[in-house]
């Protein structure tokens, strides 16, 4: 099994930094474990926007704007990653507004 990750940091308009992680591990060509997280850095702190990861034998999503439930996913990991690493990357800057809005 390999482990791959990468992190993008980037800084928004409204002058807020984010931090974006996406960490994968595959086996035989395929994803068997994922984390993506979205963070708004504030100073010296980092608060969890998003974050949706198999930590629990399953994929779950925390929208922390919103609900601190997480919602239990339901699909081939493969197809979760790729869809998702999409959403976050196209829709981040929405979420971060969202948080902020709703803290």
């Amino acid at each position: 099994m390999s482990e791959e990750s990468y992190t993008l940091v980037r800084d928004l308009e409204s002058g807020d930094i984010v931090r974006l992680d996406f960490r994968w591990n595959m086996s035989k060509n395929k994803i068997v474990d994922f984390t993506i997280n979205v963070s708004l850095i504030d100073g010296e702190n980092m608060m969890e926007v998003y974050r949706i990861d198999t930590k629990h034998g399953y994929p779950h999503e925390h929208r922390f704007w919103k609900e601190q439930k997480p919602k239990r996913l339901d699909m081939d990991y493969s197809k979760l990653f790729m869809e998702k690493k999409e959403e976050v990357l196209e829709n981040y800057h929405k979420w971060i507004a969202l948080f902020k809005q709703n803290r």
